[in-house]
């Protein structure tokens, strides 16, 4: 792992993992910890006014096929539609990103105390983009975390992380 000369290196506890899942596809999997309670983890993910708070250009309609967009500007733009909810505990969408085949994103949320246990798994992907969509869910997720907490995040080290991911394939 590899991370700019003036950046920490990235706590294991916030990696995700990337592989073959029971099937055989590629699958993207990451798991955190965050010191909130479900409630308030999940209203951070599904309320209009806290989606822009993390993740600008990212809206979740929580309900059963209510739109998803995550629009990255010049980057691209990937849409879905939701497929299942299950306050405080279950999100599941579709993701469709230009040029590639359509996967499912799935947030899972459980209780651990007085925190919250987020899963994020993001299936099927092409081997060819698994490292990529691995980089980016991580500043995603790191966003998420720091406007729970509160805390300016600041710009996230992609470079960093693309090589973190990319060494996991080779």
């Amino acid at each position: 792992m590899t991370a700019g000369p003036d950046q920490p290196p990235i706590p294991t506890d916030r990696r995700g993992t990337l592989g073959a899942g029971p099937d055989g596809d590629w699958q993207i999997r990451f798991e955190r910890r965050l010191p909130h309670p479900p409630e308030r983890v999940w209203a951070a993910l599904t309320s209009p006014d806290q989606q822009a708070s993390w993740m600008p250009g990212v809206t979740i309609d929580a309900t059963e096929g209510g739109a998803v967009v995550f629009d990255f500007g010049d980057e691209g733009r990937a849409d879905g539609l939701v497929l299942a909810v299950e306050p405080p505990r279950r999100l599941e969408h579709t993701w469709t990103w230009p040029g590639e085949p359509p996967a499912t994103v799935r947030w899972e949320l459980t209780p651990d105390g007085e925190h919250t246990v987020l899963v994020l798994l993001h299936r099927p992907l092409r081997s060819e983009s698994v490292v990529d969509y691995a980089a980016g869910w991580h500043g995603i997720l790191d966003a998420f975390g720091a406007h729970l907490d509160g805390a300016d995040l600041g710009e996230p080290d992609y470079a960093a992380f693309h090589d973190l991911y990319a060494a996991m394939v080779k």
